[in-house]
């Protein structure tokens, strides 16, 4: 029983039949294979050369029972004089074909027929994957592939794909993975949908994925595990980093307090091992740190925590292993340093101790000449705890007074210009000094950027959406002010979240239609464009972020930070390429806050939010709680989050907008009904 939605396929193809057991079964399947080399699309020549990142097979399988089977126009009955492909790769993505899972192997019987088309992937030349899980995490979310097939070769290199072989086995020893087609493409574009699997691959993977060495096996002490968010659905803090790192093949030895939960067994295979240290934030924890690893054969060591940046900075001195220099990393963390070492024009920034310095009467004339509204901050702090806007001398009093109530001044408190303006925040990966990477996001107006707002409104993030609206000028502009800065503040390498605001940007947050976007101006802008630091984060951004990058843009930061801490320079440069286009989608991070005191977290929080939203259900690729079912929460000290939900569109912004309104709306429901 021949293909009944596939044309025939040209003179240059193959045709091969053999036969093979089913997992899940006794049965004997017999597979027809008509294949042909895919040409490959090559990317634009450099100094007169250009090298494929990739080499494809288009594959159509017809698999039948073996008590009948059609082989080139004859029936035949049985496997007899056919080869056994059961322990091949071929054996492997049979078989997942015939998976009741997969949609075309629905409802089928042994004496019917499955028919699939499948692009198998094969190396250019020579080589090792650059992360061993690649294939799935640059092909997630495309429109035309079913799923992902890892054909994995342990200990040795893939070997590059002749042009020349026509035995389909042989050829399959070169392929890392092949992608299943997508039924109901299938089923419209017949053949066509081996051209727009063609262009999808080149989109994704258009860099040197495949490289000439293999990767040394190497462990990295990664210093506090995070919290276990939610325990019955197994959601953690460092689930992006771990998950890296095992693509990457590196041991992962966590450091963290006695009674953490990756500490005993129930969570020991998130890890390779656990070391309980005392991590009081204290000037002795990286002398503890280093001691509680001296003993063991470790080759970086590594936070995704930022109250343990400057601590693993100094123990990494200590053992002599790879840093971004501990000075810049001070200065970075606090604020009032960061200014110092900037001295950025027309940026007002002065320094109390705290509210007695209200009174000093040399402090007091300072103060009385500068030029409100100012945004006051305690110098050292995160999630924009304590951080307000004041009109007047009198409101700035009151808030300091609030800071030191709260106990937010231990490291003094930094007074600056407020800059009006569209707020961003940006990604940006650096080797040897060198911009390798920059994603910049729309950071959404927040209640203390309103004119009027008062010491009661905040600075907590609402939504942010990428890729942002701003100009291509004014985004260039980002990328070389944020660039110059971090080489100014001493960085070379590493991964960074930084945020900044634009001054005199040609576009501005307005109400269109009903929903607040970024929308031009329509006016000459008072002066030149120009990018405000707000603060340099000395590390990758938190979870949420992180999955919205390494999903929009393909490019894993956390891995990349890993790399760094190893100083694998040709992976941390190879994984920096974002796909062709640099997006797939529109991508907005839905942070849920907690919006009133005494909130019970529910069990299952996320998935009843949805069940009442189902239209928008197919838009949501990630959605997780931040604290633990059962528990009752309340947000200190200004706005702390509950959960958020990662939304796309790859046509409409506006549809994501309006997606994160409605969450916001139908969380409260959930949450109130408690």
């Amino acid at each position: 029983m021949g293909c009944q939605f596939i044309p025939e396929m040209d003179g240059s193809s193959f045709s091969e039949t053999f036969s093979i057991k089913t997992l899940e079964s006794d049965s004997t399947l017999n597979v027809e294979c008509r294949w042909r080399f895919s040409p490959p699309l090559l990317p634009k020549k450099v100094n007169g050369n250009a090298h494929p990142y990739y080499k494809s097979i288009d594959l159509i399988l017809n698999i039948t029972s073996s008590e009948k089977a059609e082989t080139n126009g004859r029936t035949t009955n049985g496997t007899e004089g056919l080869a056994d492909c059961t322990d091949t790769p071929l054996g492997i993505i049979i078989n997942k074909c015939v998976t009741p899972k997969l949609p075309y192997a629905e409802n089928s019987r042994p004496n019917r027929a499955i028919e699939a088309l499948i692009k198998v992937l094969l190396v250019p030349r020579n080589g090792y994957l650059c992360r061993r899980d690649i294939l799935q995490l640059r092909m997630v979310h495309s429109d035309c592939v079913e799923s992902v097939i890892p054909l994995q070769v342990e200990d040795k290199p893939y070997p590059a794909a002749l042009q020349t072989e026509t035995d389909l086995l042989s050829l399959l020893q070169s392929s890392p993975g092949a992608l299943i087609c997508k039924t109901s493409i299938q089923s419209a574009d017949g053949l066509k949908v081996f051209d727009l699997v063609d262009r999808e691959v080149n989109e994704r993977l258009s860099f040197d994925w495949i490289l000439p060495d293999k990767a040394t096996a190497l462990t990295v002490a990664v210093v506090g595990g995070r919290p276990l968010f939610d325990s019955t659905t197994g959601g953690y803090g460092s689930e992006g980093p771990f998950d890296a790192a095992r693509a990457l093949g590196i041991a992962v030895i966590v450091l963290d307090r006695p009674g953490h939960f990756m500490e005993g067994p129930k969570y020991s295979h998130l890890r390779d091992d656990f070391i309980a240290v005392d991590m009081t934030s204290d000037d002795s924890l990286p002398e503890r740190l280093t001691v509680a690893v001296k003993s063991r054969k470790i080759d970086g060591i590594i936070t995704f925590s930022d109250e343990y940046v400057i601590a693993t900075a100094k123990a990494a001195e200590m053992l002599k292993l790879e840093t971004e220099l501990v000075e810049s990393i001070i200065t970075a963390h606090y604020k009032d340093a960061t200014r110092k070492v900037l001295n950025t024009p027309n940026m007002q920034s002065f320094r109390l101790e705290g509210a007695a310095d209200l009174d000093n009467e040399e402090i007091s004339k300072t103060l009385q000449s500068l030029k409100y509204p100012l945004v006051i901050k305690p110098c050292r702090g995160g999630a924009s705890r304590g951080v307000k806007k004041v009109q007047n001398h009198h409101k700035l009093r009151e808030a300091i007074d609030q800071l030191e109530s709260d106990g937010l001044t231990k490291y003094g408190i930094l007074l600056e210009t407020y800059i009006s303006g569209p707020e961003i925040d940006a990604n940006i990966a650096l080797w040897d000094g060198e911009l390798m990477f920059a994603e910049i996001t729309d950071d959404f107006p927040c209640t203390a950027d309103a004119i009027d707002a008062t010491i009661a409104d905040n600075f907590g993030e609402t939504v942010m959406v990428s890729p942002t609206l701003l100009s291509q000028k004014e985004q260039e502009l980002i990328k070389s002010s944020l660039h110059q800065t971090l080489l100014k503040l001493g960085f070379r390498n590493g991964v960074f979240h930084v945020e900044a605001r634009v001054q005199n940007s040609s576009m501005r947050y307005q109400e269109i239609d009903g929903l607040v976007d970024l929308a031009d101006t329509g006016s000459p802008s008072p002066g030149v464009p120009e990018v405000y630091l707000i603060e340099v984060n000395a590390r990758p951004p938190g979870l949420d972020c992180a999955f919205s990058t390494l999903h929009a843009y393909g490019v894993d930061l956390c891995a990349l930070q890993l790399l760094q801490c190893l100083r694998d320079g040709d992976r941390f440069k190879a994984m920096c390429k974002p796909f062709l286009s640099v997006t797939q989608y529109w991508s907005a991070n839905c942070l849920i806050p907690i919006h009133r005191h005494n909130v019970l977290v529910p069990a299952g929080f996320c998935s009843k939010v949805l069940e009442r939203m189902p239209d928008v259900a197919p838009l949501v690729y990630r959605s997780e709680l931040f604290r633990q079912p059962g528990t009752i929460v309340s947000p200190p000290l200004g706005v702390e989050f509950l959960a958020y939900f990662l939304v796309q569109s790859r046509t409409d912004r506006r549809k994501v907008l309006q997606t994160y309104h409605r969450l916001i709306q139908t969380c409260r429901d959930v949450l109130d009904e408690v």
